[in-house]
């Protein structure tokens, strides 16, 4: 970032995220910092959840309360947030504007359809854990004569499962760990598959999108904030507009939220500030502003219909009654507060990311009955360990 005469010029550096290319040219950018000129040095960058502490378990991040930010500032962030971003010697690295938390959304005109209601609390009942889960996609397949499914693909529910595992996908020896959940995420997704639960598409392919349109046979999806007011409105059939509202159109507004049989949250971006910046003071004003202020993070929730990292902002956004239009005048920020004040990041880790990409791509193999169970884990496995081959099996 380079100053001028009291503006700053800001040099963005985007790099796609898919395959740790994102992570790879960081890195490298990271690595060069002590000899790149001072325009050139890399002042703050962008992590992800999936990769968080990859980056605040080094100096490369530097700490965010040397830089000047105070436990009060941070007092309105949701604890998962900072747990996420803390290294191992308990310090915080990196602060998040945006919460994640997520919820189960289902198509308000097929619930009234199947359980003669639209009511979130009612629909909640129906959804509070996964017994119950199971059973309304069986009630789902029913009585909608197999023309409606509970779940889109093979991936809809994969980041309640990894979510809330026990332990970290890789041991301190660096040994593959295949959870429980993730054991549980797998025989389910199998169940869904052969039981005709689901559609058998894929996370973000035209197909999984297709299920959120006007004629879309899918009974709802699991999502977080982001999911909702990114991807599925856009994907109901609405208009997008310039200014990133929407002119309703397609499924718009047939649409509600509940938190479902588990809390989880899934992503989040967080800012770190880079070591070597020459221009800290700056960085932590970003930080301060876009990630503590209160009337900031309201306006970013207001206009935007995102889920804001501050317990005070969501306050008063519940206060002021806004709502999503989306939602058909849900309060997102009601449905989902319960969600993020229940959320536990304290197993994530530097691998998360091409851990649950390569468990998405290797498992379809069996769910489609192509290998075995045993096969595709290991397959899976392999696929990692082609990225990080410091890992074993």
């Amino acid at each position: 970032m380079t100053r001028v005469q009291n503006h700053v010029k800001v040099n963005f550096i985007q790099n796609a995220n898919e395959g740790n290319n994102y992570q790879d040219k960081l890195d490298a950018a990271l690595k060069a910092q002590d000899s790149a000129s001072a325009d050139d040095k890399v002042d703050m960058f962008l992590c992800e959840m999936d990769y968080v502490n990859k980056y605040t378990n080094t100096d490369k991040a530097l700490d965010v309360k040397a830089l000047g930010l105070t436990d009060e500032d941070m007092s309105q962030m949701y604890d998962y947030t900072k747990q996420a971003a803390t290294g191992v010697d308990g310090v915080l690295r990196g602060v998040s504007w945006q919460g994640c938390p997520g919820g189960f959304v289902y198509r308000r005109s097929y619930a009234k359809q199947i359980f003669g209601t639209d009511d979130p609390a009612k629909i909640q009942e129906q959804l509070s854990d996964w017994d119950k889960f199971d059973a309304a996609a069986a009630t789902v397949k029913e009585k909608s004569k197999g023309k409606i499914t509970m779940l889109s693909g093979f991936d809809d529910a994969l980041r309640v499962f990894s979510n809330n595992v026990s332990q970290k996908f890789v041991s301190d020896d660096k040994t593959l760990q295949l959870d429980s959940s993730i054991e549980n995420w797998i025989d389910k997704t199998k169940e869904y598959t052969d039981n005709g639960y689901n559609k058998k598409t894929s996370l973000w392919a035209k197909d999984w999108t297709a299920g959120m349109g006007k004629d879309g046979n899918v009974f709802g999806y699991f999502m977080p904030a982001w999911g909702i007011n990114f991807s599925m409105a856009e994907g109901s059939g609405a208009k997008k507009n310039d200014d990133g509202t929407f002119t309703p159109g397609g499924s718009y507004g047939d649409w509600a939220v509940v938190t479902g049989p588990q809390s989880f949250n899934w992503g989040g971006s967080f800012i770190c500030g880079a070591a070597g910046t020459d221009n800290a003071k700056l960085v932590a004003d970003i930080m301060k502003k876009l990630c503590c202020d209160k009337d900031i993070m309201f306006n970013i929730s207001k206009d935007t219909s995102d889920f804001v990292n501050n317990k005070a902002a969501n306050k008063k956004l519940e206060e002021k009654n806004v709502t999503s239009d989306f939602l058909g005048g849900q309060s997102l920020v009601k449905a989902l507060s319960s969600a993020a004040d229940n959320i536990n990041c304290s197993n994530v880790s530097p691998y998360d990311q091409m851990y649950i990409e390569s468990l998405m791509a290797k498992m379809k193999d069996y769910y489609q009955g192509k290998v075995s169970k045993e096969k595709a884990i290991d397959n899976f496995k392999n696929e990692v360990i082609k990225s990080y081959p410091d890992l074993k099996k």
